[in-house]
């Protein structure tokens, strides 16, 4: 047996711990508007936690300089903040040390298309979100449970149903997710879209990846199927049509079908049942184009391409029923409700675009 590790080893697990503690702080800097208002003072601005403090309404601003500095100490290691010193103006510390922003802050800040990352960053540090990690043990203990469900006492969408502004937090969420993955790289991969006449996004959320396909691809005729609830609040798109209705009772006929990210939110037997749905709406000639993270079957690696999908395999145990799959697996899935063929695009970063056809081509 081997020897308990040495301190380096005991204090790399107790960072691995208190890594709450980094994200938490990155909360609070996003809530306080840290990096906007360091952004707003110049691309290559640097800014000591007073003259932060000072844009930022606060009932005793000496002590929030010194809070927020804790702050940007523990922001600045983890790379998120760049430092350098500049004259004080008091006479006890002649330099005083300046925040600005790195290339990785700068995903905080809305592009040119008007996103960021913050939504993904907020949305998992809802109290919600750590409320069903916290109760993670539970899918052990009672595998047939659901920590969130288990928890709040209703699965993760009726929640949503009656919290506006964690519906809200999480649509701004799936689009920011569908354009990093699926804007940025899938529609510069995929050319499957090039001979669909009708698309229908199930499960689409509010219906902008499908107003993306359409804007590129004005042939195609889109329909945007989702619960009523959530089709009620989706805005109007140039050639998208907005359908209500529920993918486990059934699906319109049409001649495509796109599931993007539906199917790791569901386990075996209701991904089969959507499939099956799918399948009875489409022609003959019709295919269903999935979009997923995929776990790769081999060794694992410690790359940030992999620490994400397990990562993202964990969240669904906690919130759904659902997992992340291998390829085989999905493709599994889909032959046991009848799909005849599967042709794989690998897109980037663990994505991949998988179409099943009902006949061979």
């Amino acid at each position: 047996m081997e020897t308990q590790g040495s301190l380096e080893n005991y204090v790399s697990v107790w960072n691995l711990g208190d890594s709450v503690c980094i994200q938490m702080a990155l909360r609070a800097a996003i809530e306080l508007d840290v990096f906007n208002i360091i952004a707003k003072s110049g691309p290559e601005a640097h800014l000591t936690s007073k003259e932060i403090v000072s844009a930022i309404p606060t009932t005793n601003p000496n002590v929030a300089a010194k809070n927020l500095e804790r702050i940007l100490k523990l922001l600045s290691v983890n790379s998120l903040l760049s430092t350098s010193l500049k004259p004080s103006l008091n006479d006890k510390t002649p330099q005083e040390r300046a925040y600005g922003l790195t290339k990785n802050a700068l995903c905080l800040l809305p592009n040119e298309d008007g996103v960021s990352i913050t939504p993904i960053i907020m949305s998992g540090s809802e109290m919600h979100a750590m409320q069903s990690l916290y109760m993670l043990k539970h899918s052990v203990l009672e595998p047939e449970s659901v920590p969130f469900s288990k928890f709040y006492g209703e699965n993760f969408y009726e929640y949503m149903s009656h919290k506006p502004e964690t519906f809200s937090l999480f649509n701004k969420l799936m689009r920011t997710t569908s354009y990093l993955y699926f804007d940025q790289k899938v529609l510069k991969v995929y050319r499957g879209f090039e001979e669909v006449k009708e698309l229908m996004d199930v499960g689409g959320g509010d219906g902008s990846s499908l107003a993306k396909i359409v804007s590129m691809y004005p042939h195609i005729h889109g329909i945007n199927f989702n619960l009523p609830s959530v089709i009620a609040q989706a805005p109007k798109y140039q050639g998208v049509k907005h359908v209500s209705g529920d993918m486990f009772d059934s699906i319109p006929k049409t001649q495509s079908i796109i599931l993007k990210w539906v199917l790791h939110n569901w386990d075996d037997e209701h991904c089969k049942k959507i499939l099956r749905n799918c399948w009875e709406a489409l022609p003959e000639t019709g295919k269903v184009i999935v979009v997923e993270y995929f776990m790769l079957p081999e060794e694992l690696e410690n790359t940030p391409e992999t620490m994400q999908i397990l990562k993202g395999d964990v969240i669904m145990m906690a919130f759904f029923y659902g997992k992340e799959r291998t390829i085989a697996e999905i493709d599994n899935l889909a032959k046991c409700v009848g799909f005849i063929e599967t042709k794989i695009v690998h897109v980037s970063h663990g994505t991949y675009v998988i179409e099943f056809l009902k006949i061979k081509h």
